[in-house]
């Protein structure tokens, strides 16, 4: 295992340029030149990219390496129906303390801070970390959201309008099933941008060389 003053630092730019887009779906990260980008060695590179593995931000394959994971319409609708399902067991336990008052700066976009807010609030760290793990895998997909949906971010204004008048919890679910339940029916939209977007690096690479 790498120094922990060499790993963290090499592990925490790869992630940020994962949750960035710099690589589309199926993009092969190549150790020896991420070493050379970082300005590590190569064995750094290798740690994070196992550690990144496991969190399930990049994908293995034998005899291939590591890559950007490519989802498919149905991983998207799975993700979405767990957040959804996670959030709702976050929203019936009870809120031990106000969303709003909880400072998030470890989400990739504004959905993800309101969900690891709720998440948080209801005390249960494994929820948390479950939130927090699928909000780094969809972040992709909801950089897209804007090209996809007519106004992606109504429901999320709905939703803190409704915290902030103490709405019960039924409306406030209600509102968490409709903002799911509306991207799901766009996944094939999104997956199909997601390919287009990872063929067109792949030309671009292919252009270069």
């Amino acid at each position: 295992m790498s120094p922990a003053h060499v790993l963290e630092p090499t592990y925490q730019a790869i992630r940020q340029r994962l949750m960035a887009g710099q690589w589309s779906p199926g993009y092969h990260l190549d150790t020896a030149r991420l070493a050379d980008d970082l300005g590590v060695s190569k064995s750094p590179v290798r740690d994070s990219l196992n550690h990144l593995a496991g969190e399930r931000l990049i994908a293995f394959e034998p005899g291939v390496g590591f890559h950007v994971p490519r989802l498919d319409e149905t991983q998207l609708k799975d993700l979405l129906d767990l957040n959804l399902h996670l959030l709702l067991i976050a929203l019936q336990s009870g809120l031990l303390i106000e969303p709003a008052t909880i400072a998030v700066d470890d989400a990739p976009d504004s959905a993800s801070r309101r969900f690891l807010r709720l998440a948080r609030a209801a005390g249960n760290n494994e929820i948390a970390e479950a939130v927090a793990s699928i909000s780094s895998r969809l972040s992709a997909v909801r950089r897209l959201e804007a090209k996809v949906l007519p106004d992606p971010g109504v429901m999320l204004e709905e939703m803190d309008r409704a915290f902030a008048t103490r709405a019960d919890i039924a409306v406030i679910g209600e509102i968490l099933t409709r903002y799911h339940d509306e991207r799901k029916r766009h996944a094939a939209t999104f997956v199909r941008l997601l390919a287009m977007s990872a063929t067109a690096e792949a030309d671009s690479r292919a252009n270069l060389d």
